[in-house]
């Protein structure tokens, strides 16, 4: 029987490109689903949270640190060695170039200048009573660096000064610096409260009486009762 070869069924060549179910070999290639999966497996990838890598924090720059050589032109405008005093940052008055306008200044006030006791070089004390050191040479000076100028001064405020004191408190307010606490030449300093207006170019101190106030803290009300 003759067998005609058209009938034939040709199975390693496809002249056509024809794959399965008809397609051709570069449709296939081009298919989304043949590439990356169904439309079902792509759309929970997409669902999928991304998760974000936060950058790996290094170490922090250490800030750096420079002396300043202030200008003093007179020995006691200098505040000198001491302990236990403040320096409180207070802000300029007035804006800069208008007339009446003071900058920016730090306010040393008070401190010890001398130490009593003994010290950590003169070995284990022989009681306790004299174990440690204690402040001597107390004092009420204040002493102002001006930021601009890089200068130090000492005032001397009108008014009723603090008893001479250390190891006080003092804060900013405003121009404003108040001063409480503290232990003076005759043990701890009185529950009285001081502050130094810097407001004006020649400063002013005020003396509050705090057992009139409910709070220490309402300096800045206008019903203080100011004792020059």
């Amino acid at each position: 029987m003759d067998v005609d070869s058209s009938m034939v069924a040709e199975t390693d060549h496809d002249p056509e490109g024809l794959t399965h179910n008809g397609a051709t070999s570069e449709q296939l290639e081009q298919s989304p689903s043949a590439a990356s999966g169904s439309p079902q497996q792509q759309q929970q990838l997409q669902q999928q949270p991304q998760v974000q890598q936060s950058p790996v924090a290094g170490p922090r720059t250490a800030p750096t640190y420079s002396v300043v050589n202030a200008i003093i032109e007179k020995k006691e405008d200098g505040p000198g060695p001491r302990c236990g005093h403040t320096l409180t940052a207070v802000a300029a008055v007035g804006e800069e170039g208008t007339p009446g306008y003071i900058g920016p200044r730090l306010i040393l006030f008070g401190g010890a200048t001398a130490l009593e006791g003994n010290s950590a070089a003169s070995g284990t004390p022989s009681s306790a009573g004299s174990a440690g050191i204690r402040l001597a040479g107390a004092t009420a000076d204040v002493h102002c660096y001006d930021v601009l100028t890089n200068k130090w001064s000492r005032i001397t405020p009108f008014g009723e000064p603090p008893t001479p004191r250390a190891a006080h408190v003092a804060t900013a307010v405003g121009t404003m610096v108040v001063i409480q606490g503290g232990i003076g030449p005759a043990g701890l300093s009185a529950e009285d409260l001081h502050v130094l207006d810097l407001t004006q170019h020649r400063p002013r101190w005020h003396r509050l009486d705090s057992r009139s106030l409910s709070s220490p803290f309402m300096c800045r009300n206008t019903n203080i009762n100011l004792h020059e």
